[in-house]
C-alpha cells in the first residue's frame, strides 16, 4: 500500500498522550496506530450492535 504525506495541525498535549498510550515512537506511527484503533472500534461496534440488540428501536422496551 502506498502511503501519502499530509500536513495537519494537532494538539501537542494529545500527541504526547497518544505517544505514551500507544507506545509509538514516531509521529507517523502514532497516527497510524490511532487510525487503526478507530477503525477497529467501529467494526467492533457494528458487530455488537448487530448481534446484541442494542441500538434497535425496541431494545429497551418493557414488552420484552
Amino acid at each position: 500500500m502506498a502511503l501519502i504525506q499530509v500536513s495537519v495541525r494537532l494538539n501537542p498535549t494529545q500527541l504526547r498522550r497518544a505517544q505514551k498510550t500507544l507506545g509509538a515512537k514516531t509521529m507517523s506511527e502514532r497516527l497510524q496506530r490511532a487510525l487503526d484503533l478507530v477503525t477497529e472500534k467501529a467494526a467492533h461496534d457494528r458487530v455488537l450492535q448487530r448481534y446484541s440488540g442494542v441500538g434497535k428501536p425496541d431494545a429497551f422496551s418493557r414488552d420484552h
